[in-house]
């Protein structure tokens, strides 16, 4: 699935790990292609890319891709072991019953050497998908990839709306929510423009001591969590 903040976690962090992977698997994608294979397929066509969910209610027309996989069981997909460089998700932890179970899962299907990759929703208003039911920060990740016998190479929660956007990192400026283009699914040209507006706005204020707490108007912005996982 995603949003602006995922993307720009995986264009900084994941982007040369699936560069170099010959297979790989998208669990929740989003539309055909998706915002990941479609880049990928940009710069090369030998790559094996597969995308996989359980229905085809939240995923945009993703189960019209010839590689498409539908699971009937959320826990347990129709794949052998040791399958993919790459198993991905953006977006889907937060919508699975059993985080623990379906993390192991992931694991399963992963080639030794390869890497779960997860991008997770940790700020994002509630977006049920059917379900919404978790939140969860880069330390919980880390233990989850313990119990999962992952090795942790990178787990962060941040934002990268802030500074792609140039919203100062001080307090007022931007509170933790959606997305700085798109919060609630509505138009993303008016959301961007009336977070532009703010941050002209507490520049100008932020000058006035004693004032700015009270005049400062922040900016929403999206945390996420990315995580990059290695089977050994």
């Amino acid at each position: 699935m995603g949003h602006l903040n995922g993307r720009l976690l995986w264009h900084k962090y994941a982007e040369s790990y699936f560069e170099k992977a010959e297979s790989i698997l998208e669990i929740g994608p989003l539309g055909y292609p998706t915002y990941y294979e479609n880049i990928l397929r940009k710069k090369s066509d030998k790559v094996e890319y597969k995308v996989l969910d359980i229905g085809s209610d939240f995923i945009s027309g993703a189960e019209k891709n010839p590689n498409f996989i539908l699971s009937k069981d959320p826990m347990d997909y129709p794949i052998g072991d040791n399958s993919f460089d790459i198993v991905f998700s953006d977006q889907v932890l937060e919508t699975v019953d059993f985080i623990w179970v379906w993390y192991k899962e992931l694991a399963r299907i992963t080639q030794p050497g390869g890497y779960v990759i997860t991008i997770n929703a940790y700020s994002y208003p509630r977006c049920p998908s059917p379900i919404d039911a978790w939140r969860v920060h880069s330390d919980g990740m880390k233990v989850l990839n313990q119990y999962s016998g992952l090795k942790t190479i990178l787990s962060v929660t941040e934002s990268l709306e802030l500074e792609k956007y140039k919203v100062p990192l001080r307090t007022g400026a931007y509170f933790p929510g959606a997305s700085i283009t798109n919060p609630y699914g509505d138009d993303s040209g008016k959301n961007l423009r009336i977070n532009m507006m703010k941050r002209r706005w507490n520049n100008i204020v932020g000058r006035i001591p004693g004032l700015r707490a009270l005049l400062q108007n922040p900016v929403q912005a999206s945390f996420d969590t990315i995580t990059i996982a290695q089977k050994l």
